[in-house]
């Protein structure tokens, strides 16, 4: 019987413990957190500490990106799988620190950007890999959300996702759109950035970003632009993809889970792909994947290093609008 720590007791937190329970009815189920709940086969506490004498063989890290390094170091290190939830750190150079923790540690550590495992976003993957409507020539990414409408059950102001301590804002709570682009179109070059609060919610961070993030283009000189927009702010909930190709346009929409294609300049969508509504969520993909990865001891689908590149993209947004939106190296965004 397998016993797994969850560690943090948000929304992402009480996620993994349903499908945890889901997936492994027998497991023996430890949550830490300041809030308790009476969840039959889990057992509560407050105490990090107590997680030593639980001896887990898995963690799952979830709560305030601020905290992933205290709750990493009071692993056991008979720990041999620990998914933890995006953002990895608060800053790139937090990353390090997390990572310079799994040195000499026999233990396989995945990060959780569940979109990864969308299977309509795998199709459209598939189609730009096999140049199904010929070479890329420019990406549009956008997510967006009330952030008071995210949670309706808690107050929107006591959330991670509101506090700047906690490693909230949208450039970390909204990497997803990051980290799927460099899947999907390989590691990124430059960013340019603006971000700010342009609402009145009573928040200490940024409500909306944009960013365009240069990838290696067709030729050696060239750059494949991404605009990618996030924002806290919007009413009508969108999270969205479109690629422009040489022969025609992919579009996705990550709420309805399609894929659009237009060929040409027929002026026509026809919708070639939709996730099957009976079908296992990301979050499940992502946790079977999880699994599979450690039962083989393969590379996880996200690593690590996908990770810190997430944080190396963000820390170079952030240079780059406190430079006045000027093309940062993302390499520069490991020395901020």
């Amino acid at each position: 019987m397998k016993k797994i720590v969850v560690m943090g007791f948000g929304s992402s937190g009480q996620r993994f413990v349903s499908v945890i329970k889901k997936s492994l009815p027998l497991a023996e189920i430890l949550v830490v957190s300041s809030q308790q709940a009476e969840i039959p086969g889990v057992r509560f506490t407050s105490q990090l500490a107590a997680v030593t004498s639980f001896r887990p063989d898995i963690a799952v890290i979830c709560g305030a990106a601020s905290s992933r390094h205290e709750m990493i170091q009071a692993l056991p290190r008979t720990t041999y799988g620990i998914l933890v939830e995006k953002p990895l750190a608060r800053s790139h150079s937090d990353g390090m620190k997390i990572a310079d923790l799994f040195a000499g540690w026999s233990v396989l550590v995945q990060v959780g950007y569940n979109l990864r495992f969308s299977p309509s976003l795998n199709d459209l993957k598939h189609r730009i890999d096999e140049l199904e409507l010929g070479p890329v020539l420019s990406v549009r990414a956008e997510v967006g959300q009330y952030l008071p409408s995210w949670r309706p059950e808690r107050d929107y102001r006591t959330s991670v996702s509101a506090s700047e301590a906690a490693g909230g804002g949208v450039l970390r709570e909204l990497s997803h759109e990051v980290d799927f682009l460099r899947w999907i179109f390989g590691d990124a070059e430059w960013v340019s950035a603006w971000h700010g609060r342009v609402s009145d919610l009573d928040i200490d961070v940024e409500d909306t970003a944009h960013l365009l993030i240069g990838f290696p283009g067709a030729t050696a000189k060239d750059s494949l632009v991404a605009n990618l927009s996030v924002d806290f702010v919007r009413r009508d909930s969108t999270r969205s993809l479109t690629v422009v190709c040489a022969d025609g346009s992919f579009r996705w929409n990550g709420i309805a889970s399609t894929v659009d294609v237009m060929v040409g300049d027929s002026g026509r969508w026809e919708q070639v792909c939709v996730d099957e509504p009976s079908s296992k969520s990301t979050y499940e993909l992502e946790w079977d994947s999880f699994l599979a990865s450690l039962s083989i001891g393969a590379t996880p689908l996200v690593t690590v290093n996908d990770g810190l590149a997430v944080l190396q993209i963000i820390d170079a947004a952030r240079l780059s609008h406190e430079s006045g939106g000027i093309r940062v190296p993302v390499a520069l965004g490991a020395e901020t």
